[in-house]
């Protein structure tokens, strides 16, 4: 009987199967919007083909002595409908142990990861391959133009590396100290997610950050701080607690690498919340922070810090049992208490001329929890800026804030809605 393959966790992912749950699903989706309804059986096709190309989502999460790892997974994957609700951690339980839910409902192909399997670049990538297939399945002349990952290639053996590892070294590590962060309150849901989207042009967008020089996530995110300072500041309340924004940086485009797996590394914005705060104030400093932190050195240093504590012989040697305790404490301690939202942008997603005429919109949401309520995931596609909001409660004061600050500068945003709201 051959062998099967197996995967250990990369350094960014072990965190997830120790601290997932319900209330905290660690689950994000890209999606692509075709100009055609979704045809399910020629989605299970593509599946089927693809799905051997990227070995490393091939799996199913397994429990060790000491640590989770990934198992190569030969059960059949089943493409169903979309879901009523997003982000549900029992999809794990769904889908014969795959740690992904590839989904559609009408025109839209979507694809939700547990974060354990990848990020969001890694996630497009495995998407971008997955439309191309099944465009080409359906009859569609589409050429990859050297941005696909073609199915029928062999894979790359680095591809599924622990690149954190691979880029270790143990006499560079840097632990910023952090401070506890503002969270924001309103009213939960009892079960799913809800999600606003906002679409604009890319290039207004673009003119509005160059009046600032500085760059598209630099200024959406001091737009949603601001947005949400707008929404909840008042000069009778003290807020001792900054609003501070958990920024992915894509290690990929440092390194030139290729990973599909987990490779981004991760900085913090923060700003206090006063009187007469400005957006430009905000702007200005979330630059000035960037600038800093937006650095090789810099982000390899919080890199090797974290490689550095997984392999302390006291970790390694730790059973599971006792590690997924401590984990639990650590992040929420470490994790939850010193961010307010995730702000993840993606950039321009890169598709082949040929498979854009097929191609309405693209879209990258993030999931939320019940501590951080509500995070911000953006990419763009052509001329159209995606900008995603995703939440766990009914309140949605901060998005109205946000998209009055970009059409009260003369920008047309169109709005989608799970409409969860109601």
């Amino acid at each position: 009987m051959k062998k099967k393959n197996w995967y250990l966790l990369d350094n960014a992912a072990k965190i997830f199967p120790c601290t997932s749950g319900k209330n905290r699903p660690n689950m994000f989706s890209v999606s692509a919007i075709l100009v055609e309804d979704i045809n399910q059986t020629i989605l299970q096709e593509t599946i089927n083909l693809v799905l051997p190309r990227f070995p490393g989502y091939k799996v199913r999460l397994k429990k060790g002595l000491f640590w989770y790892y990934l198992e190569e997974n030969n059960k059949p994957y089943e493409v169903t409908e979309m879901p009523a609700h997003l982000f549900d951690f029992n999809m794990l339980k769904r889908k014969n142990g795959y740690l992904f839910d590839l989904c559609y409902y009408k025109n839209k192909i979507n694809l939700t990861m547990f974060h354990s399997l990848t990020d969001g670049t890694g996630a497009m990538e495995f998407l971008k391959t997955i439309v191309y297939q099944y465009l080409k399945l359906t009859g569609k002349k589409v050429e990859s133009e050297g941005l696909i990952m073609m199915p029928e290639a062999p894979s790359v053996n680095n591809e599924v590396d622990d690149h954190f590892v691979t880029y270790y070294d143990k006499n560079k590590s840097n632990t910023p100290k952090e401070n506890k962060a503002y969270h924001i309150e309103g009213t939960h849901f009892d079960y799913g997610v809800g999600v606003i989207v906002g679409t604009a042009s890319v290039s207004k967008v673009k003119e509005l950050a160059k009046k600032y020089n500085v760059t598209m996530t630099t200024y959406l995110s001091a737009l949603f701080s601001y947005a949400l300072y707008l929404d909840v500041f008042s000069p009778d309340k003290e807020f001792d607690k900054p609003i501070k924004l958990f920024i992915p940086v894509n290690m990929r485009k440092l390194l030139n690498d290729e990973t599909t797996r987990n490779f981004a590394c991760y900085l913090r914005l923060e700003t206090f919340m006063k009187p007469n705060l400005t957006l430009e104030e905000v702007i200005l400093d979330y630059d000035k922070q960037m600038k800093e932190k937006v650095d090789k050195d810099y982000l390899m240093g919080v890199s090797n810090s974290n490689v550095k504590m997984e392999k302390n012989i006291f970790m390694r040697m730790t059973p599971l049992f006792i590690k997924n305790i401590a984990m639990r404490i650590g992040y929420s301690m470490l994790g939850d208490s010193i961010q307010t939202v995730s702000v993840s942008n993606l950039g321009v997603v890169k598709i082949p001329k040929s498979m854009e005429k097929y191609i309405e919109n693209l879209h990258f949401d993030l999931g939320a929890s019940y501590n951080i309520v509500k995070n911000f995931g953006v990419c763009s596609y052509k001329d159209k800026l995606n900008m995603s909001f995703s939440r766990r409660i009914i309140e949605t004061g901060v998005e109205k804030q946000f998209f009055k600050l970009l059409t009260d500068q003369g920008v047309d945003v169109e709005i989608q809605s799970n409409y969860w709201e109601k």
